[in-house]
């Protein structure tokens, strides 16, 4: 399974709709975000985007963690195991490979594959706290933001493989943060601060694909654009407001 919880009660989704009268489907039972749910957000995850978009720097490192943002906000994905752009829904591996692809990188959309993806980050693991079932990440500075966080689970047959990734955002307010789809939430996709028990226990590896050069500011971006579903199984309620318009902070 490649759908995991939060460590919280979740989150997200600022109502909106489509931009300067683009053409918007929705199945008749279309959900649509309550009031709890919003609040929820305002509490939660703001900060943490806020923050981010504070300090955003144009480089493509963060317009990728932005992006990731962008659909968090404003795709009203709901997860399932399909491809976002003709069905609106999505999984861990399809968002991480759309995000990735609106950059120019063709990343497979499969969670099994994602130890053949990029380069392997080295000295990053997670360690259990003595006398304890928590867990603390090892290696946090070896870490960009953009890098690709996997983690394992058993097959039939007690082998591992990759059934779960999310991407890495940074270190935001003073906690290493990533973005993935999260059970909980009435989209599908949320911000993890606590990486200490499940997150913990079963990471695997980081895998790196961004250069170095994508850290800096400034650089050049090929940027193709968010992937706007054929059909939204979260109905939006007000306008979608695409990255570019997010002056100053660029997403």
């Amino acid at each position: 399974m490649n759908f995991k919880p939060k460590n919280r009660i979740a989150v997200l989704i600022l109502s909106l709709t489509l931009l300067l009268g683009m053409a918007m489907f929705w199945s008749p039972n279309a959900m649509a975000a309550s009031s709890s749910v919003i609040n929820q957000y305002n509490n939660d995850e703001k900060p943490i985007v806020d923050s981010l978009r504070a300090s955003f720097n144009g480089s493509l490192a963060q317009t990728l963690v932005g992006r990731s943002i962008w659909y968090m906000e404003y795709g009203y994905i709901v997860y399932g195991h399909s491809k976002y752009a003709t069905t609106g829904y999505s999984d861990c591996s399809n968002f991480v490979s759309m995000v990735y692809k609106d950059f120019g990188y063709s990343i497979t959309s499969a969670a099994r594959k994602y130890d053949q993806v990029g380069t392997q980050v080295n000295g990053v693991y997670f360690q259990k706290i003595s006398g304890s079932q928590k867990y603390r990440l090892v290696g946090a500075e070896k870490l960009k933001p953009g890098d690709i966080f996997t983690f394992w689970a058993l097959d039939g047959n007690g082998k591992k493989y990759i059934s779960h990734v999310a991407l890495y955002m940074g270190v935001v307010n003073g906690k290493p943060r990533i973005i993935n789809t999260c059970k909980g939430n009435p989209t599908a996709i949320g911000v993890i601060s606590d990486l200490s028990y499940w997150y913990g226990s079963n990471f695997y590896q980081v895998r790196r694909v961004l250069p170095d050069s994508a850290q800096n500011p400034g650089g050049k971006i090929n940027d193709q654009g968010p992937v706007m579903p054929a059909k939204y199984q979260m109905k939006p309620d007000r306008p979608i407001v695409m990255p570019k318009n997010l002056v100053p902070a660029g997403f």
